[in-house]
């Protein structure tokens, strides 16, 4: 089984090599067979030139670059995780942050588990033996309560959809069709992976705040986003139902 990693990229200067040596490292380590799709989503800093010059020095890194466009505002890490995915050419699919917050060590679980028959797994901050570790903690609260809303009105079998740190079959995006291109991806995706009937699974994870740069976090984005897509799906819901 081949895996490819999918890493949005946003004015991440000072973070892309260290994310791209950070799972070369503990692919390798593995043993896995396994490429790196670093998406470099309109940045206007030097990330292009980093992750150009990390795709010399490893076969296995294959950039995407995607110039600014001034048709596209606001948050776009949606449509950098899909473009990243259609490219992609493993049969299992990981999408990890290109800020460094997620743990490496995680990787490992979320293959495990989809190995043991799971279609789309996510790295769990809420769960018994994961923890948000340094995020800020109004993020946290307003992260958790979205998750606790999906569980209630679809009755989503996880704890932490609204992390983009998930790893999933590919063969889930011929059936699954994500429209949000933004934050609410996360969220779109659990839930609509979840209506369809395949297996939801999650692992904890330890979620690392990033140390170099700046994050585009926009928190009331954040929560606008995620209330739209919970309310188209659940009218999508209860319409199918009559």
């Amino acid at each position: 089984m081949k895996i490819s990693f999918v890493i949005p990229f946003h004015n991440e200067e000072k973070n892309a090599k260290s994310m791209i040596e950070r799972v070369t490292e503990y692919a390798a380590t593995q043993k896995w067979n396994f490429e790196i799709i670093p998406v470099n989503d309109r940045s206007q800093d030097g990330t292009k030139n980093v992750l150009d010059e990390e795709a010399k020095k490893y076969k296995f890194v294959h950039p995407i670059h995607r110039l600014p466009d001034h048709k596209e505002t606001g948050n776009t890490m949606g449509r950098a995780l899909l473009e990243g995915s259609k490219k992609a050419s493993g049969d299992m699919i990981i999408w990890t942050m290109g800020d460094c917050s997620d743990d490496v060590n995680t990787y490992g679980l979320i293959v495990e588990k989809i190995n043991a028959g799971f279609d789309l797994v996510f790295a769990s901050r809420y769960m018994i033996g994961g923890t948000w570790g340094s995020l800020d903690p109004t993020k946290a609260f307003l992260s958790s309560r979205g998750t606790m809303l999906a569980r209630f009105l679809f009755k989503v079998p996880v704890h932490d959809i609204t992390n983009a740190f998930r790893g999933f079959r590919k063969e889930l995006l011929k059936t699954i069709k994500l429209e949000s291109g933004g934050f609410a991806i996360s969220p779109e995706f659990a839930i609509k992976t979840h209506l369809a009937d395949f297996k939801l699974g999650e692992v904890p994870t330890v979620y690392h705040d990033r140390i170099e740069g700046v994050s585009n976090f926009k928190l009331w984005r954040m929560t606008i986003e995620y209330l739209l897509i919970f309310l188209k799906l659940f009218i999508q819901k209860v319409t199918s139902i009559k």
